[in-house]
């Protein structure tokens, strides 16, 4: 297991040997991709660890849904982590279960010491291969998820990135919830259940990953056991879904919450382009802020600056949220009431630096964050065995650490300016808000901020 301790900068020579060296532990884990008969995809990582990591990638969830069955992957999920003899299984031999749901895919993992991986594969495999639930089960899931539901709509960031993606996404798979509207959860039953199953949960579509001690022929060994008898559906055609973009708003007024919860962002594309990496390094390049950092003029991003020294809100943070073929790139922040229509100027107004006039000791501060970012997401057997998992899904392949590394060091000012001018200048944005919003900016003018008009 790597920890990495320290800051990457050129100008501190122990600091960097130490990062070099990282990067060559990490260069000789050994990561090894085989493919069953049945279409099954098996990833392993060995590393020095005590523990082992196994995750199970069903490319499942919203976007391979539709209007009428919106939201049955996560009701799937609740009903596969509640039987007895898996939380059995799990509590006798030390096994840490978790799943999650998004977009594009689903997630189940184990955690567990290196003499207990036969028993979470075949925990995992059960997921997939052999669910079973009676009527109780089923009722007792929903009454979860309903008041799963009432905790997201009191939750005003969750309720934000919901009406962000909905009125981004409109009309398309992708504009849809996780979670699902109640009406839908209501009706599921077990022939609606085992019919999307055998549809989306294929053979072609499921990865195995595995980061830790164990061998690689081991793992496979037990896949074949566990996942190799899944028969394939060969009449199905897979079908990622569509994706279509819209520039627009969606405002839920409610004058009784004490800040105003918004979110701006912009269509850019997703994790399999080449431009991935400028996008992620434009989105470090604004940060973050919240009020306990204190009202100076010293921080890093004009947005900060002015954020702190204005008062103009109480937080804002950057996002990136990236899906297979495309993804939304901008900035959520919770401000007074008073305050919305400078906050969203200011946020223009730094996108619009970021088109034209980006500095080079701008870019070398946001570069230094995503190499540490993108190091954090491989400290460990659980983020190794998550990142793996990803690249594979997304790309069929994965990259050591190195290769995004020196992608990024060659990212400068002109990239980044390039990159920016494609996707954000003179584009129509997307506006989601949630709270008091009366002095939040109309849609046409916040439009008519996304360019300069310079003579």
């Amino acid at each position: 297991m790597f920890k990495f301790l320290f800051k990457p900068s050129i100008n501190n020579s122990d600091n960097f040997r130490k990062f070099s060296t990282f990067f060559k532990l990490l260069s000789n884990s050994q990561i090894c991709v085989e493919q069953l008969k049945n279409g099954v995809t098996v990833v392993t990582e060995e590393q020095c660890s005590p523990l082992t990591c196994l995750s199970l990638i069903i490319e499942t969830g919203p976007r391979f849904e539709n209007s009428c069955n919106n939201g049955v992957s996560n009701f799937i999920e609740h009903i596969a982590l509640s039987k007895n003899d898996v939380q059995e299984s799990c509590y006798n031999n030390c096994i840490k279960i978790n799943a999650v749901t998004t977009r594009e895919y689903q997630r189940f993992s184990a955690v567990c010491t290196d003499i207990h991986v036969s028993e979470s594969v075949e925990i995992l495999t059960k997921f997939v291969t052999n669910l079973e639930w009676n009527d109780d089960d089923m009722e007792l899931q929903k009454n979860k998820i309903y008041l799963e539901a009432i905790d997201c709509d009191n939750n005003p960031k969750s309720l934000v990135f919901d009406y962000l993606h909905q009125t981004a996404f409109q009309g398309t798979p992708l504009g849809q919830s996780v979670m699902g509207p109640t009406t839908n959860i209501a009706k599921f039953d077990k022939s609606l259940i085992c019919n999307f199953m055998k549809e989306n949960y294929q053979p072609h579509r499921i990865i195995l990953v595995s980061s830790g001690g164990e061998s690689h022929c081991s793992i496979v060994d037990r896949a074949n056991s566990t996942l190799g008898y899944i028969m394939p559906n060969e009449c199905k055609t897979f079908n990622a879904g569509p994706q279509r973009y819209t520039g627009s708003e969606v405002i839920y007024r409610d004058d009784s919450m004490p800040f105003a919860h918004v979110a701006l962002a912009v269509e850019v594309p997703g994790y399999n382009s080449p431009e991935y990496l400028p996008l992620y390094v434009a989105s470090c390049l604004t940060g973050s802020w919240d009020r306990t950092q204190g009202g100076t003029n010293r921080h890093g991003s004009p947005l900060a600056r002015a954020a702190s020294t204005s008062k103009l809100c109480e937080y804002f943070k950057s996002f990136y949220i990236p899906y297979r073929d495309v993804g939304l790139w901008g900035v959520y922040f919770i401000g007074n009431a008073k305050y919305l229509d400078e906050m969203v100027s200011s946020i223009q107004d730094q996108w619009m630096h970021m088109c034209i006039t980006t500095q080079y000791t701008d870019i070398e501060k946001a570069v230094n964050m995503v190499k540490l970012k993108l190091a954090k997401r491989v400290d460990g057997v659980i983020n190794s065995c998550y990142n793996i998992g990803l690249q594979v899904l997304y790309t069929s392949e994965r990259k050591s650490l190195p290769d995004p590394y020196n992608e990024v060091s060659k990212i400068k000012e002109d990239t980044i300016k390039d990159v920016c001018f494609k996707y954000i200048y003179d584009k129509c944005p997307v506006v989601a808000a949630v709270g008091p919003t009366e002095t939040l900016p109309h849609y046409n003018r916040i439009r008519s901020g996304m360019y300069w008009v310079r003579l």
